[in-house]
């Protein structure tokens, strides 16, 4: 046996040590929406990221299966790490969780998908204004060419992608007032979690929101919207997470940190 592999199985078997440990904590739950049963366990593989023993719950969200793998870390006889995944069965509690996400992501979906004909105007004490029934449809371009989850969502701010980005109150604002519809029958389901598998965020979901941005109501009406932003839910953190960003153009907005953290 090569010194690579002495010292490698030296911190395996250190690690060992630890797995006792972790028979009481959350397991990872890791999306694969769209996979095969070879793909979840691929998937599963692909996420052991240290020596040792892991759980791994492999979860498609597009068709509400989810498997859970007991994945290790060996040595082949080259010396080389290989990992290899065996499929497990989830505790009673495990099983709870993921069934409820599943309910929730439903619920979550349903959610967005109706989330229509309000536009967002923060010089509106009530920062919300429903469009009535009559009211002619706006034209709305989201340029998603993407096939995906029905409930892919629009909410409409007045401002600019550009003020969005670098002002954290802003972004704070909108999800408070977008999500705050959701919070008595949608959010309520997550309260009902043991949390033995971890808390998924919007994009583990696959679900997202475009934000569409106007100068007015009129220039909505007329189809001139003054850019968009995709974005994602973070439920732990309460804020939005963006994916992209583009302006009125249609040219991509740099996502800088210094712009994200801006206040």
């Amino acid at each position: 046996m090569n010194l690579k592999a002495i010292l490698f199985t030296v911190i395996v078997v250190i690690a060992a040590t630890l797995v006792s440990y972790e028979a009481s904590a959350t397991i990872k739950l890791t999306p694969c929406n769209g996979c095969t049963y070879d793909g979840m366990k691929r998937t599963a593989e692909l996420s052991q990221k240290r020596v040792g023993l892991s759980n791994i719950a492999v979860v498609n969200f597009r068709n509400a299966t989810a498997h859970k793998f007991r994945t290790s870390l060996e040595i082949d006889g080259d010396g080389e790490p290989v990992t290899n995944s065996t499929p497990v069965s989830f505790s009673t509690n495990e099983q709870r969780d993921i069934d409820l996400y599943f309910r929730f992501r439903d619920a979550l979906g349903a959610y967005i998908a109706n989330f229509s004909n309000q536009l967002y105007d923060s010089s509106l004490d009530s920062k919300t204004h429903i469009i009535s029934p009559t009211h002619p449809q706006y034209s709305l371009n989201t340029f998603d060419n993407k096939s995906g989850y029905v409930s892919k969502g629009v909410i409409l701010v007045k401002g600019s992608p550009h003020e969005f980005l670098s002002a954290s109150y802003q972004r704070n604002d909108v999800y408070d007032w977008f999500i705050g519809g959701a919070k008595k029958d949608v959010l309520a389901i997550l309260d009902s979690s043991l949390q033995a598998v971890e808390l998924p965020n919007g994009k583990d979901l696959d679900l997202d929101l475009n934000a569409i941005f106007y100068t007015s109501p009129e220039a909505l009406k007329n189809g001139n919207q003054n850019g968009r932003i995709k974005i994602t839910l973070d439920f732990i953190n309460e804020a939005f997470v963006i994916i992209n960003a583009r302006d009125t153009n249609n040219n991509s907005i740099p996502l800088k940190n210094d712009k994200l953290m801006g206040e």
